[in-house]
């Protein structure tokens, strides 16, 4: 009997998210009844519908104010149009000025911006600003808004914890229009207070720790064994016989093996960058 190699295979996993081009490539979304189990329709909720699958991506309440993926994208590109764009040379995959993810179905929507006003740090260090957008179409949060650096060097997503940088919401309680409009405004209101993340970064340039308490650091937030282990022993790398390393230098470690060789959903990356800011920029 012929053996078939191919069925013994595991399944490849799906994508974790889509990635688009343009706000245009982002599907629209309908409001649509929803039948209870003896196929009754429920006045008090209403499904959202994905319009290009018919999928139904979510249930939520009739009260419920949708506010639509590609016009949360068309708003934050309008911005992003209007403000000094990067150098894209110095922008390296995966760091493009702006880039869309959809994911949990096309319930979420994930959109980054990197904004070319340069920032210079001591030790010839040099940053972009950047902005990520979160939308959900489930009711669990609205429109958020936070932000990160881009490194120069090596295009490294750099972030610092919600105390030195701001980290906007809304709730899905206005008008599309209006809520949208404040979108805007805090887009601007964050670029004109990034540079309040800097202290933490030098601070983390001054401060050294032992290359051996990176990767169990990094396990103790919740970065997963198998990242911790491989991020310590770059660090111990990096330190070589000295033993020692400036927080600043674990961060990079840590960052760029996060930013090039883990390909997570936007939610477990966020959560990660967290853990990674909470345990090496700061002393315990």
């Amino acid at each position: 009997m012929s053996s078939h190699p191919s069925r013994n295979r595991p399944a490849s996993r799906p994508p974790s998210y889509e990635v688009l081009r343009s706000p245009e490539e982002i599907p629209t979304y309908s409001l649509v009844p929803v039948a209870g189990p003896r196929g009754n329709v429920l006045d008090s909720y209403r499904g959202v519908q994905r319009d290009d699958t018919r999928e139904i991506v979510s249930v939520v309440s009739s009260r419920y104010g949708l506010v639509a993926h590609r016009e949360v994208a068309r708003v934050v590109c309008r911005v992003g149009a209007a403000l000094e764009a990067p150098d894209l040379g110095s922008l390296p995959h995966p760091f493009p000025r702006e880039s869309i993810r959809l994911y949990h179905h096309g319930r979420r929507l994930e959109l980054k911006l990197v904004v070319g006003r340069k920032y210079h740090l001591e030790g010839g260090e040099e940053l972009y600003p950047g902005l990520r957008v979160l939308n959900s179409l489930d009711g669990s949060w609205a429109i958020r808004l936070s932000g990160f650096a881009v490194r120069l060097a090596c295009a490294n997503q750099l972030y610092a914890p919600s105390g030195n940088v701001l980290e906007w919401r809304e709730l899905h309680l206005s008008s599309e229009t209006d809520l949208l409009a404040d979108l805007g405004s805090a887009i601007r209101a964050y670029l004109e207070r990034f540079p309040e993340g800097f202290s933490l970064y030098r601070q983390a340039m001054r401060e050294e720790m032992l290359a051996e308490d990176v990767g169990p650091s990094l396990a103790r937030e919740g970065i997963p064994p198998k990242h911790a282990r491989s991020i310590g022993g770059r660090a111990e790398a990096e330190a070589s016989h000295v033993g020692m390393l400036s927080r600043w230098a674990a961060y990079q470690v840590a960052t760029a093996y996060l930013t090039r060789e883990v390909r997570v959903n936007p939610d477990r990356e966020r959560q990660f960058e967290r853990m990674t800011a909470r345990a090496l920029l700061q002393a315990a």
